[in-house]
């Protein structure tokens, strides 16, 4: 045994097994860092592994066999040992083993010290993955800047074919836009919009002719999976066929396949007018935009896009979508212009396509406006199925995914309502609807300060949309921090063009007794905007003079077949303050039916508070026991709610506890109030503690009157803070308060 030993170690290899060793240590610990970059299988660093042992064993027999001579590589039995240089080779290796030992102490320390082999590993993306998509603007290559709204319809066609491809989860273009002229990588975007694969494009229209070059790439790679350029005459039917064709050809490369329905709807040809296709995206990209302005833009783009082809269906939808829109988020449309044309619209839509999923989602929109201003009959479920029609077309829809959100949160189910605005961010991670609603799901439930984090993160993603900034000012009003709530609401009023932009601080100016400053708010209001009857009895109502507020809100309704929900609530509310009970219940009669026909109606948060007021009319007519019977049944709902928040009751348990003459209760309501942040009534009523006619029998209680007192200091000093600010300008002070209440 020991001459085998020695004859190994005079043959060198001892020394060779151990420099191999040292070097295969080094090799296998670099290729554990390396071939999982390069997107190596485990099945794969294991077959390397092998290999470097196999190295190991054929190193040892070369050693064995053959030997290095001044005259190459001879075999050993040939060589005569007295002139053997073995030993000055072996004294070669020793320095090499050395060196070996260093360098690989050193890949260990850098592998293992510095976390290089703890780095996370760059995930191929799974065949599931592959199926998300993203579609980046398309870039123009003409020279003329106005090529690139023509390289926007486009892409946002093509957006719209492959979102109605049902094995595609593509994002929608109100998400995209934010990444036009971004400089941020394709994994980037991957990585922020949770999807595999990104399309990139771009058009160049020289003349009638047009060339439109796309590439799909793995976002988590950055490997083309496909490429292609199209060179076409300019004509419609070129257009979309090259954008049907793109279609097909991503749904090949990423191996799936497209069903005989998805097929026919690639291949219609929505018009045949280059002029109504480019006015139709430009109204679509103003449609996105949700302000004002950019609606009003859009209604007549749509408009425009009709008279130059009447059977444009797309068009239909979109003129539909934009007067539903005027109406629902700026008042700016009067309700039965807007169903008019809306219905309208949706009818011819449909008729020339029926299976046009944006048509269905609108009108599944208009039929749950519809059902707000009456809150019966079956316009909900209606309004369901068209949804569901629109979203079995397409899944993408990021619209229908919200809309349906808002018709559960109408039937009371507020965990799916959530459910269904996530599901819409899932196609739509920048949209901005479900940032503006979302956060009041999370107000319903009481968690204000989830509510809070998210109005701030709209904000933060969309700031210079003057919603976000609206909602959060109610929000904090509601909470009881009413100079916040002017600071963002003053931010919201500067970026909008809506006489209405500033309704948000009305209850805060309330608060103050600031009633100028209100009537400055709505100076804008024209008499030919359909709000303008509105604001002239508020104004009439601020200088004190409440029967003539109700007479000028009736005026405004003369002859208007469906008068708002809010006009007749309005009406009662003047008339209750003017001591008219018979017309006060007249009003509170139309917009309650069910209050005066069921003895015990159904009461829930979104008319609770109509109830309360129902009840209190009854007292003052003699009707007693009958108002103590309805304000028990909305005492049981207000315990369900939170009490401040933008979906708060405020004070409702107490001015219910008050009417009933259950002092004791309602003092120790108040004050739980108080504790929990309440600072006043605006938000929750519509008009200051100060005026208010439910807590009568609380007024002159010295504990009462105490916690009044509490209250007006604390308005005191908001309304002092925000003094400051508008003499000095600087709001952002009060802003950065919202901001280090945010997590």
């Amino acid at each position: 045994m020991s001459s085998l030993i020695a004859e190994l170690r005079r043959r060198n290899v001892l020394r060779v097994a151990a420099t191999y060793a040292v070097v295969a240590w080094i090799i296998i610990e670099a290729g554990s860092v390396l071939l999982p970059t390069f997107g190596a299988s485990e099945m794969a660093f294991k077959v390397y592994v092998v290999v470097v042992v196999i190295g190991f064993l054929a190193s040892l027999i070369v050693a064995w066999i053959f030997e290095v001579t001044p005259e190459g590589v001879r075999l050993e039995k040939n060589i005569d040992r007295s002139v053997s240089i073995t030993p000055r080779t072996g004294r070669r290796l020793d320095f090499m083993f050395i060196a070996l030992l260093v360098i690989a102490l050193g890949v260990s320390v850098t592998l293992n010290v510095t976390g290089m082999r703890d780095a996370p590993e760059i995930e191929v993306a799974s065949p599931e993955e592959r199926l998300s998509i993203a579609v980046l603007p398309f870039t123009s290559r003409s020279t003329d800047p106005e090529n690139q709204l023509f390289a926007d319809g486009i892409h946002d066609d093509l957006l719209t074919r492959l979102a109605n491809i049902g094995a595609l989860r593509v994002i929608s273009r109100t998400s995209m836009m934010e990444y036009r002229d971004t400089t941020k990588n394709l994994r980037q975007v991957g990585e922020e919009l949770g999807v595999g694969t990104v399309l990139e494009g771009a058009v160049q229209r020289v003349g009638d002719n047009v060339r439109i070059t796309a590439q799909l790439i793995d976002a988590s790679t950055d490997e083309h999976l496909w490429a292609n350029s199209y060179d076409r005459q300019l004509s419609m039917a070129n257009l979309f066929a090259i954008q049907s064709e793109i279609s097909a050809e991503i749904t090949r490369a990423l191996q799936t396949t497209l069903t005989d329905e998805e097929q026919t709807r690639l291949a219609v040809i929505p018009t045949d007018s280059l002029a109504a296709y480019n006015l139709y995206t430009q109204g679509r990209d103003n449609l996105y935009k949700r302000r004002l302005e950019t609606l009003l833009e859009a209604r007549a783009q749509f408009e425009a896009a009709i008279e130059l082809d009447p059977n444009y269906a797309e068009a239909y939808a979109g003129l539909a979508e934009s007067v539903l829109l005027i109406l629902n988020n700026h008042q700016a449309i009067s309700t039965d212009e807007a169903f008019g044309i809306a219905e309208a619209s949706l009818d011819k839509a449909v008729s020339l396509n029926p299976e046009l999923s944006q048509a269905h989602a609108a009108e599944g929109l208009m039929k749950t406006m519809a059902w707000q201003e009456t809150r019966s009959g079956p316009g909900l479920e209606e309004a369901e199925a068209c949804l569901t029609a629109a979203l079995d077309l397409n899944p993408n829809n990021a619209s229908a995914w919200m809309w349906f959100a808002s018709l559960r949160d109408n039937q009371r189910r507020t965990e799916e309502a959530i459910d269904l605005y996530h599901e819409s961010l899932r196609v739509d991670p920048l949209g901005k609807i479900p940032y503006a609603n979302l956060p009041g799901m999370y107000a319903q439930r009481g968690q204000n300060q989830e509510a809070l984090d998210l109005y701030v993160k709209a904000v933060e993603i969309h700031p210079d949309w003057p919603t976000a900034y609206r909602n959060l000012s109610a929000h904090l009003q509601a909470l009881g921090r009413m100079d916040e709530s002017v600071a963002w609401g003053m931010k919201g009023a500067e970026l909008s063009a809506d006489p209405l932009g500033g309704a948000s601080m009305t209850s805060a100016y309330m608060e103050f007794g600031e009633y100028q400053k209100i009537l400055e708010l709505f100076s804008g209001v024209t008499e030919e905007h359909p709000m303008y009857g509105y604001g002239a009895s508020m104004e009439m109502a601020i200088m004190g003079d409440f029967a003539g507020a109700a007479e000028v809100a009736e005026r405004a309704i003369e002859g208007v077949e469906n008068p708002r929900q809010f006009q007749l609530s309005l009406i009662a509310v003047f008339a209750v303050f003017a001591g008219d009970f018979d017309k006060a219940r007249k009003y509170a009669e139309l917009h309650d039916p069910e209050f005066a026909a069921d003895a015990d109606p159904t009461v829930t948060r979104y008319n609770v508070t109509d109830l309360v007021r129902y009840a209190f009319i009854l007292q003052n007519q003699g009707e007693g026991e009958r108002a103590y019977s309805l304000l028990n049944l909305a005492l049981d709902v207000v315990r369900t709610l939170p009490r401040i928040g933008i979906f708060g009751h405020g004070i409702r348990d107490v001015q219910i506890l008050a009417l009933q003459g259950r002092t004791v209760e309602a003092l120790a309501a108040f004050r739980d109030a108080i504790d929990e942040g309440f600072r006043g009534t605006a938000s929750s009523n519509g008009w200051p503690m100060a005026l208010d006619p439910y807590l009568g029998s609380l007024r002159g209680q010295p504990a009462f009157e105490a916690m009044v007192g509490e209250l007006e200091e604390a308005i005191a000093r908001m309304q002092q803070n925000v003094a400051e600010a508008e003499q000095t300008g600087d709001w952002d002070s009060l802003r950065a308060a919202t901001l280090t209440e945010t997590t």
